[in-house]
């Protein structure tokens, strides 16, 4: 069940004024934010143990960090969502590369989810 799903929808009563984003491009970026963050998460949990040449897994502790916070500040209408948005398009474009440079599956899911945050980070932000 994603943030738009829910029962009487966190989505639904998101308010316009600081982001300017219809609820429709907010639940996008929700669900893309907590879906990054819990790829990320998984990477880590997968990664551990094992040898990196580069950020990954470090990354994606900062990724998802930043997808939560990106979550709260739309949530509550924060005046700076659209700059934590434009932070974590960064992060998030930042940890796809860092992912996708490895073979491992668990790393290719992490930087898609990233891929695909960043874009909705992106449209909102713009």
């Amino acid at each position: 069940m994603g943030y738009g799903d829910c029962p009487g929808g966190i989505v639904s009563q998101l308010p316009l004024s600081q982001t300017g984003a219809s609820h429709g491009v907010q639940s996008l970026l929700l669900e893309a934010c907590q879906a990054c963050a819990t790829e990320c998460l998984a990477n880590v949990v997968a990664m551990l143990g094992e040898k990196s040449n580069n950020a990954c897994p470090k990354c994606c502790l900062e990724c998802a960090a930043v997808c939560r916070l990106c979550v709260e500040a739309m949530t509550i209408d924060a005046k700076f969502a659209n700059d934590y948005c434009r932070l974590c398009a960064q992060v998030c474009n930042w940890c796809a590369e860092e992912c996708a440079a490895h073979d491992h599956d668990h790393c290719q899911k992490s930087a898609e989810a990233c891929r695909r945050c960043a874009e909705a980070c992106q449209s909102v932000a713009a």
